[in-house]
């Protein structure tokens, strides 16, 4: 343990404190009045979470570790915490989407009087930060996985806020069910590194030891479904369409990047298990990534469109990842440090841009009540706020420059095109332009997706009495959306001094010696970047823009008919759909969509005078439906059959004990 000077200990007092503000709030949110509980809780979850934030930057950059709990110990073992580069890093995210949320919520939740329990929902908010942030602390592997049930029981809890709703039944089901999967895989990894190591603190696991790569294969799989990682990824597109938009921002913004992080910690920086690994990585990861776009491009649901969108950015995730751990390998320090930045970056961008993204979505079904494309169009006037932030975070997500997004991606692109020129090794370079075409491809895919999220939603005319009666946010609602806007702005024009940031982080993946050097290769590549030029002729452009149209008060306001191409007035059912904008290239895909248009048309001359015509769409995902629902009807099958064990005899059942203990018993002495 490390003896912490003063600048250490004021930060460990601010992180005592904040977890102090929290518990207070969540007492006040169980004990406290109805009327007063979302005002007040949501003071004590900002107020935590600025205490979080000046804390992890007061004690940056050092490391230090201390006991939480005096002579409490679990299997020998004591509840340890520790702080250094990466976990701070992840810990600023954390508070700063945590705040927003705080300030978001109260607002949002007005329309779920009487059908959540506030008092609940805000204990759940409170332990599901409160977890998570005590996760990336874990200094050892009992901590982490104290705190890592903490963490999915209240996730469950938040997930089935809305109770009464048959639909946030089965997601929490369906997340209760991932999180026991999950957690079974860390358990048996975890032992399999301490039978190996000798040791529960993560320091003293190397994955790059021998014996080591069936446990990192296990705990890669248990952080692998929480993350929704290509093929565990089936459950996000029920959980996030089912929660309250603040719990979407917290699961994807925040508790995707836990995983990340873990991730991050246990098997890229204690050393690359071996190459097949690193192999397997990158191809998950790219599959995963166009699998997602592919589903987010054809889905008519604002929330499960964000949804797949997240498997397509953790998938970009794992590949700079698995480039890192490859590099390692081979020794290119140089791009290893790249990939690990756009890795960690991007984690950072993808948690700020798409919890806007979900307060967008949230803004919009407070309005109108539905995220269904088909009932959306024409918000633009209606919810200007809503529209520009929307906007910045699309233009974020499909990396455009000079935002966020664009330079995570940039960094990833780098890396890629240097491994395909530096390596010696034909089987990197192939992956290497293959991961670089397939990545173009996701980029144009991502592009017309929020294309289409952006023009159905708030162009064209309104398709529903709800969106024409709509109208903006209140102000505590668009606040917290408009600092995140700012936030993915900044976070792009001044990338090259965010990403020194990192340094500390970036020299734990290559060896001492060389270490200081390499940690400045990512601000050198970023250092080429006109990313502050083309904010200022942008922001320029639109100041001209406004100077000489918008502001211009001399002429009259004039209205007149737009040209109708001799149609005349079209109803609204005549614009584009997110079904039709997205048809060509879901007929392309249909083998993968499982793509199929039913028409139903109705009339006694049906050819000729059509009364009635009906045009539905539908897909299968089929990893669902060839992989998982035999998984579970077979799983039934079986939990069946062994019911017919349960005679309800006690004397059956201490048969059944004494039989098991002398299979032990056997089993024990031939080992």
């Amino acid at each position: 343990m490390l003896t912490p000077n003063l600048d250490q200990s004021i930060s460990v007092s601010m992180l005592t404190s904040a977890y102090a503000v929290w518990g207070a709030g969540a007492l006040t949110a169980l004990v406290g009045k109805d009327r007063i509980k979302p005002r007040l809780s949501s003071n004590f979850l900002l107020i935590g979470s600025v205490l979080l934030i000046v804390g992890v930057l007061t004690g940056w950059p050092h490391h230090v570790t201390w006991t939480m709990i005096s002579h409490v110990q679990l299997l020998f073992t004591p509840l340890e915490a520790s702080i250094d580069p990466l976990s701070s890093i992840f810990l600023l995210l954390l508070g700063t989407i945590s705040a927003a949320v705080a300030l978001f919520s109260p607002g949002y939740l007005e329309s779920y009087k009487g059908r959540i329990q506030p008092g609940l929902y805000w204990f759940s908010i409170y332990s599901f930060v409160t977890a998570m942030s005590l996760v990336i602390l874990s200094a050892n592997a009992i901590t982490f996985l104290v705190f890592w049930e903490i963490m999915s029981i209240s996730g469950v809890a938040l997930v089935v806020a809305e109770h009464k709703r048959r639909r946030a039944q089965k997601a929490a089901l369906i997340y209760l069910g991932i999180s026991r999967v999950s957690v079974t895989f860390l358990i048996a990894g975890f032992i399999w590194f301490h039978y190996l190591s000798g040791s529960w603190s993560f320091s003293d696991w190397h994955c790059n030891q021998p014996g080591m790569l069936m446990p990192s294969i296990l705990v890669f799989i248990g952080l692998a479904i929480k993350t929704g990682l290509w093929p565990f990824h089936s459950w996000m597109p029920y959980i996030y369409e089912s929660v309250p938009a603040p719990v979407a921002v917290l699961l994807s913004g925040l508790k995707i990047k836990v995983a990340i992080y873990a991730m991050i910690r246990l098997l890229v920086l204690s050393g690359a298990p071996n190459e097949i690994f690193a192999f397997v990585l990158l191809t998950l990861g790219t599959i995963s990534a166009i699998w997602g776009i592919l589903f987010a491009l054809v889905q008519s649901d604002l929330r499960r469109l964000l949804a797949y969108s997240s498997v397509e950015n953790v998938g970009l995730i794992v590949i700079g990842l698995a480039l890192a751990m490859l590099c390692q390998i081979h020794g290119l320090w140089t791009i290893a440090t790249l990939a690990l930045a756009a890795a960690i970056l991007h984690s950072l961008n993808h948690g700020v841009f798409k919890s806007l993204l979900f307060m967008n979505v949230g803004s919009i079904e407070k309005a109108v009540n539905s995220t269904d494309l088909g009932s959306l169009g024409g918000l633009s006037k209606r919810m200007p706020w809503t529209l520009a932030c929307f906007f910045i975070a699309a233009v974020s997500i499909i990396a455009m420059p000079p935002f966020n997004g664009f330079v995570s991606k940039w960094l990833l692109y780098q890396s890629i095109f240097q491994l395909s020129f530096q390596s010696h090794l034909i089987v990197d370079r192939i992956f290497s332009f293959a991961v670089v075409g397939i990545l173009s491809l996701i980029g144009a895919m991502s592009v017309a997706c929020f294309a289409k999220a952006i023009g159905i939603s708030f162009l064209g005319r309104p398709r529903s009495e709800a969106v024409t009666n709509a109208h903006e946010i209140s102000t505590g609602m668009i606040v917290p959306q408009v600092a995140l806007a700012v936030l993915c702005i900044l976070s792009g024009v001044f990338a090259s001094d965010l990403i020194a940031f990192f340094d500390p982080v970036l020299r734990g993946i290559a060896p001492a010696a060389a270490s200081v050097a390499l940690a400045q290769q990512p601000c050198n590549v970023l250092a080429t970047l006109p990313t502050k030029f083309v904010a200022s002729v942008g922001l320029l452009l639109i100041l001209l823009f406004y100077l000489s149209v918008l502001n211009r008060k001399e002429y009259a306001l004039r209205q007149f008919s737009t040209w109708d191409c001799g149609y005349g007035n079209l109803p609204s059912r005549a614009e584009e759909t997110g079904s039709s904008f997205s048809q060509p290239i879901a007929i392309m895909f249909r083998p993968l969509l499982q793509y199929k248009v039913i028409n139903k048309i109705v009339g006694k001359d049906k050819r000729h005078f059509p009364e009635l015509i009906d045009v539905k769409s539908s897909m299968v995902p089929i990893i669902e439906q060839y992989l998982y629902r035999p998984s579970i009807a077979a799983f039934g099958g079986a939990s069946r059959i062994l019911g017919t064990l349960q005679t309800g005899s006690i004397h059956v059942h201490l048969l059944y004990v004494f039989l098991t203990i002398l299979l032990l018993i056997c089993i024990g002495t031939q080992l």
